[in-house]
């Protein structure tokens, strides 16, 4: 007769049940998906944070480095040396601070000075002009430009910074990080993107292959949560359902988003269907009330205790801690300080308890930093800080160094802030022990450079005092023979007069005037060797110049079976100099060159032109045996030649090298067996020039 009566109450608790299971299950994904979103507005902080650490890191390179006297007079008056002193000088730099790249624009975005000089020569050919952080940095701003990631080249940020002396615009200061670099500091156990436009910047290592958002997210919805807050849920192209939230920052223009799957949720709402349903079936089942009254009064008696033994473990860390620990309230009043606190500060809880926190920090220190972050305890904008250096006073009036911090905790529904204390004093006594050997190492330094100051002078004398007597052996050398064939060929001539032979006086007369001119040419190479500066400078092609050098040594060349190499380029060349001087130029390094190839099979000259923006290079080579390093490093020096005694006076390589560099250009030598290829650098002449 009771069945009836069952049933329907059991089918009663059974839908109450479903109901009851289905609300839970919906609470608890939205009690889920709000924890997701606040943990994920949590990463995208974190993210922002740390990408605004990295990028604040690197802005204050560009205006450290447009304060460098060096690169303003590199700016000012520019020269091989100082761009080879600032382009060191910005190597190391780029070193320490750990940037891509560090470089040195002039007012017409050319580069002067650049990191990487040694890799990348060709960067000095890249105009800047209308790069926008090179615009901005000329209105005297600080220049920031994102470049995106393309196909050939990662993306990167620059930072730019103006160069003044004097009120005056020099050039511009310019820093280059790559993306990755802001990506190293990030949580790399976060899944994140950077895009902007759709494109994405930086993403974690699950999305890196991908390079637009669309690659990404496959399908996107909003849902809406209880408290009223909207959240999307995507679906991404491998499968996996996760929440995406995402932030502009407005200054940068770049999407900050952040991806969190989805399957804790799921997880979460399976056990809650599962113990709701386990709920409902121990409440049905009401002969077990009273028991599961006595396990919560069990449990509930348990934790508290458990929380009683914490508390006592935490007061005996905190009264045993090595450092002295402060507890305040939002009014930065002291609520609680330990022992070793009162040791530090020489107080006690009973005289110290109440007081403002301000109290214990020295009157002139606290002013600034400290008495802003004080300020604000109890709002919004206090934020916590880590290891400050200050100075603390004791009671008796005494200071001492310290390291403060400072943050919030919460307890029981209160706001308190738990101050750490670290005295610093025998850390300071060892700094300024260290500043005193260093002080002590760099005077050594100083008097160690200038006792190798002093020898390096008296090794130049000694230099200066060997050329003059390679120059004098040589010269008397080159002299002796010429004036010695004289003396002979007079005496000759006085007996053929005598004899009344004048056919054979003209020979003789003929021998004797070589013998003038071979010395007129060795005193014609010591004038022009003292005598550098060119008088008129005017604009010349040099191609010609060397077309009629070549001319002139074609029956040499056929002489020595010497096979010429010079594909004769169509170009029309200007640069400053004068014809004759751009000859001897030639003439002397052609004529080296089939000196070199003289015991050579299968000789070998080759003659290379290539142009630049800039400048025009002209490359004569020869396979001949080559010159060895130690020549190499003397090649240059007056008097000084790898050719026998009274074959040469050794001022052919220094009169080329001294017309060339009065020219405006440079001189390069690359040897080794088998090849010898000296380079000559001249400045073209611009239009606007001429």
């Amino acid at each position: 007769m009771q069945f009836p009566r069952f049933f329907p109450l059991a089918l009663l608790m059974l839908m109450l049940s479903l109901i009851g299971t289905v609300l839970v299950n919906q609470f608890v994904r939205n009690w889920a998906l709000s924890d997701l979103k606040e943990s994920g507005e949590s990463q995208l902080l974190n993210i922002i944070s740390q990408t605004r650490t990295e990028l604040a890191d690197y802005k204050y390179l560009p205006f450290l480095i447009s304060q460098s006297n060096d690169v303003a007079e590199l700016l000012r008056n520019p020269s091989p040396d100082k761009i080879a002193r600032v382009s060191r000088y910005l190597e190391q730099t780029n070193l320490v601070a750990g940037s891509t790249a560090l470089f040195i624009l002039d007012a017409q975005g050319r580069a002067q000075a650049f990191s990487h000089w040694r890799e990348q020569q060709d960067f000095y050919s890249v105009s800047h002009r209308q790069k926008p952080y090179f615009l901005q940095a000329l209105e005297g701003q600080q220049g920031f430009q994102l470049v995106l990631p393309a196909s050939e080249s990662d993306g990167a940020v620059y930072l730019s910074a103006p160069v003044y002396m004097k009120s005056q615009l020099l050039g511009v200061a310019t820093v280059r990080l790559d993306l990755t670099l802001l990506q190293a500091g990030l949580d790399q156990t976060s899944h994140y993107l950077f895009s902007k436009a759709g494109q994405i910047l930086i993403a974690s290592k699950p999305f890196q292959a991908a390079k637009q958002l669309q690659d990404v997210v496959l399908k996107q919805r909003t849902d809406r949560l209880y408290d009223g807050s909207e959240i999307s849920l995507v679906e991404l192209h491998n499968g996996t359902r996760a929440v995406l939230q995402s932030v502009t920052l407005d200054d940068l223009g770049w999407q900050v988003s952040v991806l969190n799957d989805l399957r804790e949720v799921r997880r979460i709402q399976r056990n809650a269907t599962l113990f709701s349903l386990a709920f409902c079936i121990v409440i049905s089942l009401l002969v077990f009330l009273l028991r599961e009254r006595q396990l919560k009064h069990i449990s509930r008696r348990e934790t508290q205790q458990a929380l009683e033994r914490s508390e006592a473990r935490q007061r005996d860390i905190i009264n045993n801690a090595h450092v002295g620990m402060i507890s305040l309230d939002n009014q930065g009043r002291i609520l609680f300080i330990n022992p070793m606190a009162m040791q530090q500060f020489g107080v006690s809880m009973a005289r110290i308890k109440g007081t403002r926190i301000a109290d214990l920090i020295e009157p002139d220190v606290y002013q600034g930093v400290m008495k802003r972050v004080l300020d604000r305890l109890g709002s919004r904008g206090f934020a916590p800080v880590t290891a400050m250096e200050t100075v603390g006073k004791r009671s008796d009036g005494n200071t001492f160094p310290m390291l403060f911090s400072i943050k919030q905790i919460e307890r029981d529904a209160s706001v308190n802030y738990l101050v750490t204390v670290i005295d610093i004093t025998p850390r300071k006594r060892l700094e300024r022990a260290l500043q005193q050997a260093n002080d002590q190492l760099e005077d050594q330094v100083q008097q160690r450079t200038l006792a190798l100051r002093e020898a390096q002078d008296e090794l130049v004398q000694a230099e200066k005092m060997a050329a003059l007597g390679r120059m004098s052996s040589a010269v008397v050398h080159e002299l002796n023979q010429p004036l010695t064939a004289l003396r002979t060929y007079i005496a000759i001539c006085r007996q053929l007069i005598e004899q009344q032979q004048t056919e054979q006086l003209d020979s003789n007369l003929e021998l004797i005037n070589d013998l003038i001119n071979r010395m007129a040419v060795l005193t014609r190479q010591l004038k022009t060797f003292a005598y550098q500066k060119p008088q008129h400078l005017s604009p010349v092609d040099p191609l010609l110049a060397l077309d009629q050098v070549v001319d002139l040594f074609r029956g040499r060349l056929q002489q020595q079976q010497i096979e010429l190499h010079y594909p004769r380029p169509e170009l029309e060349l200007q640069v400053s100099g004068d014809s004759a001087r751009l000859e001897q130029i030639f003439v002397n390094l052609i004529g080296n060159g089939c000196d070199a190839l003289a015991d050579v099979s299968a000789p070998r000259l080759e003659i290379q032109i290539q142009q630049t923006t800039e400048t025009v290079t002209i490359a004569i080579s020869d396979n001949g045996k080559g010159i060895d390093q130690q020549s190499q490093t003397q090649l240059f020096e007056p008097f000084f030649t790898t050719k026998p005694i009274g074959e040469g006076l050794g001022l052919g390589l220094p009169i080329v090298r001294s017309i060339v560099q009065d020219l405006g250009g440079a001189i390069r030598v690359n040897s080794r067996p088998g090849h010898t290829c000296f380079s000559v650098s001249l400045p073209l002449i611009r239009q606007s020039e001429e």
